[in-house]
């Protein structure tokens, strides 16, 4: 479940997913302001209890695009498909994060300070998300099980909204007329079937070996091929979906302490 709680909400340092979240370029200002006001807790209570902690918070990425755009959504499709393929035939670098200024302490230590030092930054991180955030959690396990309870809260929101699930029917009905297989017609499971799909597709090419972009081209034409189906059948479902889900999924970023997306 952690692993999805660091996916679905792209969560950070709390979370041991990496480093604290980057500010979007065009707002959520007062949640990096948050974000500061907690690292700079954190540093008091280190402090206080005899370890040094740098805060650190990453630079602002610029803001994603409208991901409902339809005109949009279908020229990534056009080139991208559900994106399985793709991620073989036009490999991205790995995303480059600046290095946590605390790490270099964290490997310095050994044995019991190291243990002590994370015992006590965890401790203090629990701190701030009460004192900054206001959150009732008792430790960082505790946060983690309160955010997975949270996403499944989501889904369940998404999969019972009366409006998606009116337009997952037909859309479900057009997939399946078009030959695309089909084996939920729940608005979550819909708006994930073609990576489903299609990774699952990827999986038993990979064991047999590694799969090289020279092989992986004829599948991502047909895959480009089902997920413009995907898209002409869900038009009317996506337009309705994609901003329910972002909307939702940015209530529980700001809840838990990090800047929308």
């Amino acid at each position: 479940m952690r692993v999805l709680v660091c996916g679905l909400l792209g969560l950070a340092v709390l979370t041991g997913c990496g480093q604290a979240p980057a500010p979007t370029a065009d707002g959520g200002g007062a949640t990096v302001d948050k974000v500061r006001e907690r690292e700079t807790v954190i540093a008091t209570c280190m402090k206080r209890k005899g370890f040094s902690y740098t805060p650190s918070v990453s630079q602002p990425k610029k803001a994603d695009a409208n991901p409902a755009d339809h005109a949009a959504m279908k020229a990534d499709r056009a080139k991208n498909g559900f994106g399985v393929f793709s991620a073989v035939v036009y490999p991205k670098p790995p995303e480059t994060r600046a290095p946590d200024p605390n790490q270099a302490t964290i490997d310095g230590l050994s044995g019991a300070k190291r243990e002590s030092y994370l015992k006590t930054l965890n401790e203090c991180r629990v701190t701030a998300l009460q004192q900054v955030n206001g959150l009732k959690v008792t430790s960082v396990a505790d946060y983690q099980d309160q955010m997975s309870t949270e996403i499944e809260n989501i889904d369940k929101a998404l999969d019972g909204d009366p409006e998606l699930v009116e337009l997952a029917a037909p859309f479900a009905e057009c997939l399946k007329s078009k030959g695309e297989r089909v084996t939920s017609a729940k608005p979550l499971a819909l708006s994930v079937r073609g990576m489903v799909v299609w990774g699952e597709q990827s999986e038993r090419l990979g064991k047999a070996g590694t799969v090289t972009a020279e092989q992986a081209r004829p599948y991502l034409a047909k895959e480009i091929t089902s997920a413009l189906v995907d898209l002409e059948c869900g038009k009317d479902f996506y337009a309705a979906f994609i901003p329910k889900q972002r909307r939702l999924t940015n209530e529980a970023r700001v809840k838990y302490g990090f800047q929308e997306r």
